[in-house]
């Protein structure tokens, strides 16, 4: 509760918890606030105005047109020869009718909030690779199979050979252009691709990667779903960027991982070597774009619901031990331990009862072995058993 006593208006808008209490208060939020208000009577002016300006930017009057929307912009700008009480109330009359004019209607932040992970990162534009095939999408949109487990993808200097698991191919001149290639990594396999510039990417099941074949431009911009390593090739003329949904990273040259699962809660990042600058944009009506800067060994978890991310110190080898075949855990959540097991064995791992998704999973998973033999492991850390049903799903029961 102390960390709001020195709140601005704006910073009350930037607040999930806040925003809740406006949109769809529950009892608890009710007794937050007033006890709030009970213990900092002073910042009651503060959270007036910030329910004002909520109020204003939803509301659905006073549509403008276009001259009178570069008048009114003058007329904002202007605003600061005019007493402070007036130009306030003029700002807060404007914002609500700029918002209206740009977004043509009412802003709902629980509206975007629920919209979240669901939008597709456009440069992608390609769904989750769940149980389809796996394969490479040239620009000229011909296709290449990924039968192994394993598959290693390659690309020339100049990116007009590459070659997939010791087949080499061509592509034409006239594809040569910065045009999206793809990888997509099916669930059960997983990939490692050579880019152009010498960058290595290493894909997890589920994954995909989207990139041109020679980077042209003054960036080398990747999208990727799912969860990737990275080794980046140092290049200071040409920072290489990862968007993953809603984050990005730039990086001159450096080792690290991303997990972005259009199915996980958060996004999350770890730094095994170099440095990283993180990007994602903030909660509220008013979304600030924010920059992490990551030192080895962090981990930063951005939640994408509340919008906020959060930073800890890690042993690196248990987030990227995946690449090698291999789990490791540190009291990690049952369930999420099983969604990995899950991509890796493309199988369905089902919970009897959903409070066993809360045990705690301690120790390493040889991910060679069978996946009943992995099962078997895990119900030697924790209190469960596992039966197969008839068609092939796995159910996890409390012993």
């Amino acid at each position: 509760m102390d960390k709001y006593k020195d709140y601005s208006a704006i910073d009350f808008l930037e607040d999930s918890n806040f925003l809740r209490w406006l949109n769809e208060p529950t009892q608890e939020d009710h007794d937050f606030w007033n006890e709030y208000l009970k213990k900092h009577p002073s910042q009651r002016a503060k959270i007036k105005e910030a329910t004002l300006l909520f109020n204003l930017f939803h509301s659905r009057e006073n549509k403008l047109a276009l001259p009178e929307q570069y008048e009114l912009w003058k007329a904002i700008q202007a605003g600061s020869q005019t007493s402070g009480k007036e130009v306030f109330l003029r700002i807060l009359k404007y914002a609500a009718i700029l918002v209206l004019v740009f977004f043509s209607g009412a802003v709902s932040y629980y509206i975007y909030q629920n919209s979240v992970g669901q939008n597709q990162y456009q440069l992608a534009e390609i769904n989750p690779a769940v149980n389809g095939e796996a394969m490479v999408i040239l620009a000229d949109g011909s296709k290449v199979s990924l039968d192994k487990q394993m598959s290693e993808i390659s690309y020339s200097t100049n990116g007009r050979q590459l070659i997939v698991n010791n087949d080499t191919i061509t592509q034409k001149a006239e594809t040569m252009k910065e045009s999206m290639n793809k990888v997509i990594v099916s669930y059960g396999k997983k990939s490692m691709v050579l880019l152009s510039d010498g960058t290595k990417v290493w894909l997890n099941a589920g994954s995909q990667l989207v990139y041109p074949a020679v980077f042209l431009k003054d960036t080398r911009e990747v999208a990727l779903v799912g969860e990737a390593f990275f080794d980046v090739v140092k290049n200071p003329q040409k920072p290489f960027v990862v968007k993953a949904a809603d984050v990005s990273v730039q990086v001159l040259g450096t080792r690290f991982d991303i997990s972005a699962y259009p199915e996980d809660k958060v996004i999350q990042t770890v730094l095994e070597e170099g440095k990283i600058n993180l990007k994602y944009s903030g909660g509220g009506i008013f979304k600030r774009d924010y920059v992490v800067e990551m030192v080895p060994n962090q981990m930063v978890e951005f939640d994408k619901v509340s919008r906020e991310a959060n930073s800890s110190t890690v042993i690196v080898s248990k987030f990227v031990s995946w690449k090698d075949g291999m789990l490791e855990f540190e009291k990690v959540n049952l369930y999420k331990a099983l969604k990995q097991v899950e991509r890796f064995y493309n199988i369905k791992i089902l919970l009897e009862d959903q409070s066993i998704g809360s045990y705690k999973l301690s120790g390493k998973l040889d991910l060679k072995d069978e996946p009943e033999e992995v099962l078997n492991v895990i119900k030697l850390t924790v209190p469960i058993d596992w039966q197969r049903k008839s068609n092939g799903d796995f159910i996890v029961i409390k012993k």
